[in-house]
């Protein structure tokens, strides 16, 4: 579905699992880049969700620019060009949410403000291993960057993983179960996070698929051809960022201490 702004009124749209609204603001100059602004909100209660990273992707689903909302929701992003663009948007703590296509013009400036649905941690009857707060605030220490800002990203803990221990029937059904494709060859094992978890629309299948990630076990690396060695019933929480999975076990220690590791593969 191509959604075309126009200059008066607005259109409402229901796009992947919150609400959508786009708007054309105040046209720029020419000599302007293509900026689209918007603001992030909870689908349930109306406020703000701060800190979401916003992505524009081609065609194609490749990223082509990234930004981060403010702490009020508020975010701005430029479009590289004319053309049809995706917008999509992710929060660790609800769904993601992607745009119709969006056909931006030379100059243009546009608005589209998102809703996103929580999406629930459900405590039973298993418990989880630690809150979003806590996780979050490792993994920007960890990695350095917010980890909303980078494409993909995705957490799986609580019941959610036990569903998908119980469904698997061995190490690479699990990872499958995650959308975490994994493939073996002749010249080993091949792990690709897929960094789009929707759909795309008509086709039946999923962004693409990076082969060469890594793996790491509580901060290790963990060589791609022991992924079937990998004891899942000690896996507590497992992070799917696009070209890594991180594992964590029920033990794992959460503060913060530079150079400090529990555990290894």
């Amino acid at each position: 579905m191509t959604v075309r702004p126009h200059t008066r009124g607005r259109a409402a749209v229901r796009a992947g699992l919150g609400l959508l609204l786009l708007r054309l603001l105040v046209p720029a100059p020419p000599a302007s880049a293509q900026e689209i602004r918007g603001r992030v909100t909870d689908a349930e209660n109306g406020e703000p969700v701060g800190m979401a990273g916003v992505f524009v992707l081609d065609r194609d689903r490749n990223p082509v620019s990234t930004a981060g909302a403010d702490l009020q929701g508020f975010f701005t992003i430029t479009a590289p060009g004319t053309g049809e663009y995706y917008l999509y948007v992710q929060r660790l703590g609800y769904f993601e949410n992607e745009s119709p296509l969006v056909a931006v013009q030379e100059g243009g400036q546009y608005g589209i403000d998102f809703e996103l649905r929580p999406e629930p941690i459900r405590l039973d009857p298993l418990e989880v291993s630690v809150s979003n707060e806590q996780l979050e605030t490792y993994l920007w220490r960890e990695l350095g960057e917010n980890p909303n800002g980078i494409l993909g990203y995705r957490v799986y803990q609580g019941v959610r993983l036990e569903e998908a221990k119980l469904s698997a029937h061995d190490n690479t059904d699990f990872f499958r179960e995650l959308y975490v494709e994994v493939q073996h060859g002749t010249e080993g094992v091949c792990v690709g996070a897929i960094f789009i978890a929707l759909p795309e629309r008509g086709s039946g299948r999923f962004g693409e698929r990076e082969c060469g990630a890594s793996i790491y076990m509580n901060g290790y690396p963990c060589p791609t051809a022991h992924i079937e060695s990998i004891d899942l019933d000690h896996i507590a929480v497992v992070v799917r960022l696009r070209g890594a999975v991180y594992m964590y076990t029920r033990d794992f220690d959460w503060t913060f201490r530079p150079g400090f590791r529990t555990g290894a593969c």
